[in-house]
């Protein structure tokens, strides 16, 4: 609850920007190991997933079943 109550008013205060530096300091500390994908507040994990999946680091999930 604290997480999201956060989120939302760093995209407010700080707009769109602060909210980038956010998904990128998340995705830099899975990088080094520091935390885990699982570690993400929920609204960012959405962002942070597909950041790091655009930079090539983890492979997308498949999302259709065979």
């Amino acid at each position: 609850m604290r997480a999201t109550v956060f989120m939302y008013l760093v995209r407010i205060i700080f707009g769109k920007e602060a909210f980038e530096m956010l998904v990128r300091l998340y995705a830099g500390e899975i990088i080094l190991g520091k935390i885990q994908l699982e570690d993400v507040p929920k609204g960012l994990y959405k962002r942070v997933y597909e950041y790091l999946v655009d930079m090539g680091y983890i492979e997308p999930e498949a999302t259709e079943a065979e």
